[in-house]
């Protein structure tokens, strides 16, 4: 094999690579996602006053383990107005629990 043909082959490798790494991260989100939507509809946080506290509602700075993509999911709902965030820091349900996808 020329050298040409090996360069190309560890690009377009390393760009498979990353692709693969970005669709398993956004799976990883979005079943994330889900799980918080399905807690917050466990625990009957439908409005702002029965919201409840999240415990990973704050990105711990000294991870062990797996990374963890609560925070970042959490976030990621916050910003597409399906939570809703209290003053108080409380979360809960801006959609009623029938209109999410799960």
């Amino acid at each position: 094999m020329t050298t040409t043909i090996q360069i190309l082959m560890g690009v377009v490798f390393f760009i498979g690579a990353f692709i693969l790494s970005q669709i398993i991260v956004g799976r990883r989100l979005r079943t994330t996602g889900a799980r918080i939507l399905k807690e917050l509809s466990e625990q009957k946080a439908l409005d702002i006053t029965s919201a409840v506290n999240l415990a990973y509602a704050k990105a711990n700075y000294l991870p062990k383990g797996l990374r963890d993509l609560r925070p970042r999911s959490l976030n990621d709902l916050i910003q597409g107005d399906i939570v809703g965030k209290t003053p108080e820091g409380k979360f809960y349900l801006k959609k009623q629990p029938d209109e999410l996808k799960f």
